[in-house]
């Protein structure tokens, strides 16, 4: 491709300089009504002001194309990027939730740990409960035994003492 316009490029210069030198010979003025008035002029000037116009023409064409390409690049960029931000957001929050959950996992295990260990603390607090109440019995029947056999050893012997009498 850029053979091929360096090709044409070169093709036009040595046209366009063909067609200068022809036109330079011509000795005839061209005479132009302008405005209401009349201007002669050769016909350089002609092919001059023409190629002038033509390249004028050719680099707007130009910049016209490459401003679109520009904002056609441009838009595909931002295309691209807010495709790419959408996946970055979308990747975030997967991330957030999945954290969200661990967390909601690790809190379920702490709380399903933590009634397990009260319940462990709970059934030993039963069991000493029942311990002391056991004993507590056990002293009581003791010491109702005990004092069964305390009391027929403890005899209270009558008061033989007498008394004066009352007046």
């Amino acid at each position: 491709m850029v053979l091929l316009g360096v090709i044409l490029v070169v093709v036009a210069l040595g046209a366009g300089a063909l067609l200068v030198v022809g036109a330079v010979r011509l000795e005839d003025p061209v005479a132009i009504n302008v405005l209401g008035g009349t201007v002669n002029l050769p016909p350089v000037v002609f092919l001059v002001s023409g190629m002038v116009v033509i390249t004028l023409f050719w680099l707007g064409w130009a910049v016209l194309r490459g401003g679109l390409r520009r904002g056609h690049r441009r838009r595909v960029q931002a295309r691209e990027a807010d495709r790419l931000a959408e996946e970055q957001r979308l990747a975030e929050q997967q991330r957030m939730k999945e954290e969200v959950e661990a967390r909601e996992r690790q809190l379920a295990e702490e709380r399903a740990r933590h009634e397990q260990e009260t319940a462990a603390l709970r059934q030993q607090a039963d069991e000493r409960v029942a311990e002391q109440h056991v004993a507590t019995e056990t002293a009581r029947r003791r010491a109702e035994v005990a004092e069964g056999r305390t009391e027929p050893q403890t005899r209270v012997e009558p008061d033989t003492r007498v008394e004066p009498p009352r007046a």
